[in-house]
């Protein structure tokens, strides 16, 4: 089968893509591996779609594409996102940290939206479709497990290899480096949970608390974040986490009273050892931790036998107290979990693109869009806005 223009993904960019090639051309096909499209939106903003962030910009990106957000959001703005869905019939509303979610809190609803256009559209939905094959002459034509298609215009949206349940196994990147000549830069799980190395981390399951995370590179900070840490048996999750886990590092830090200086909890440490010196020392952190994290702390400080009473710990345990409330270090396993990671960080390297209309450099009439390309974003709605715009601008085959 013969069409103008073949999109390879049907995930929130390439969806936007074919949607935007349809208004220029008559024979515009999506080919889905998956039963359905867009069943990776479904599980975004935990089932509620945060579909942007008024307040996204090149800051809150990483990678080789990065340096061209700038200019693609001056022409698809979160603004201009919310506004096309809305002519579209969704309703939307903004929370106070400006992430986008529909009124009626189902990311369902941002789906059947799409899917709506696509059909009043007519743009062929080819599911359970996987390209095994691209070759270029003339035109492309693509292998599939249902046959050869051919097209004049082809858009790659197969996103990363995260979330591999949903669709994004990551085999397309074969295809991209050995049939079309692309460079894809080092892959990563990206927006996921910490893998952390440790035993005393299994007695901190389900704990949620405040503070700052690190990760660290042979001592040095690389970056933090502040927020809600959660702790599952093997790893440190949460937003601050997840904002995290794409980057280069050996080691993660969790600060628990970042606000105050060493010496500052030395003093209240000191104050809590006569208010409670009669008490286990189990009881030393009692009412300013969470009790399982309490028990951490001790068991990391070496406080021995809690059977000790607290009017027992040393000026010397009390320093190293206050400094690991601080320092509270975790060594990372370095295999970070594509089924627990919401982003992929690498892809296609953006010098390879024309920014200007998300063509191949190499290919004429090869177009590029959405998470396949080296970027990724942080949470809150920044990863669906990239998508979005930069379907939209590939679909415009300019």
């Amino acid at each position: 089968m013969k069409y103008d223009v073949i999109v390879i993904g049907g995930g929130a960019s390439g969806i936007l893509a074919a949607i935007e090639a349809k208004r220029q051309f008559k024979n515009v096909a999506i080919l889905e591996k998956e039963q359905r499209i867009g069943r990776k939106i479904l599980a975004t903003g935990n089932g509620k779609c945060n579909l942007t962030n008024i307040n996204a910009d090149m800051k809150n990106y990483r990678g080789s594409f990065n340096f061209a957000v700038k200019e693609l959001f001056k022409e698809y703005s979160p603004n201009f996102i919310v506004k096309y869905f809305k002519e579209m019939g969704l309703y939307t509303f903004t929370d106070d940290w400006g992430r986008v979610y529909p009124k009626c809190k189902q990311a369902s609803a941002v789906l059947d939206i799409l899917r709506n256009k696509v059909y009043s559209l007519d743009i062929s939905e080819i599911t359970e479709t996987k390209v095994l094959d691209i070759s270029v002459s003339d035109n492309f034509t693509l292998v599939t497990n249902r046959g050869k298609y051919e097209c004049d215009r082809l858009i790659i949206a197969t996103g990363g290899k995260s979330n591999p349940k949903l669709g994004s196994d990551g085999s397309m990147f074969r295809l991209i480096r050995e049939k079309l000549g692309h460079t894809v830069t080092p892959l990563r799980p990206a927006l996921c949970p910490i893998n952390v190395k440790s035993e005393i981390i299994k007695g901190l399951k389900g704990v949620r608390t405040d503070g700052i995370v690190s990760v660290l590179k042979k001592g040095k900070v690389v970056k933090r974040e502040k927020g809600e840490i959660q702790f599952t048996d093997n790893s440190i999750s949460g937003i601050c986490a997840f904002n995290l886990s794409g980057l280069e590092y050996d080691k993660v830090r969790i600060s628990l009273m970042p606000e105050s200086s060493k010496n500052e909890i030395e003093d209240i440490l000191v104050s809590r050892r006569e208010l409670f010196k009669n008490n286990r020392i189990d009881d030393f952190f009692l009412g300013m931790f969470n009790n399982k994290l309490s028990v951490a702390l001790l068991k990391a400080g070496n406080m021995g036998s809690f059977n000790r009473r607290c009017s027992d710990i040393s000026n010397k345990e009390i320093k190293n107290l206050a400094y690991l409330i601080n320092h509270f270090d975790f060594l990372v396993t370095n295999n970070n979990d594509y089924g627990k990671s919401q982003v992929t960080k690498g892809g296609v390297f953006a010098k390879e693109i024309n920014t200007n209309t998300m063509e191949s450099l190499f290919i004429p009439n090869l177009y590029f869009c959405g998470e396949v390309i080296d970027i990724d974003g942080e949470c809150g709605g920044y990863n669906l806005q990239f998508a979005f715009a930069s379907g939209i601008k590939a679909g415009k085959l300019l």
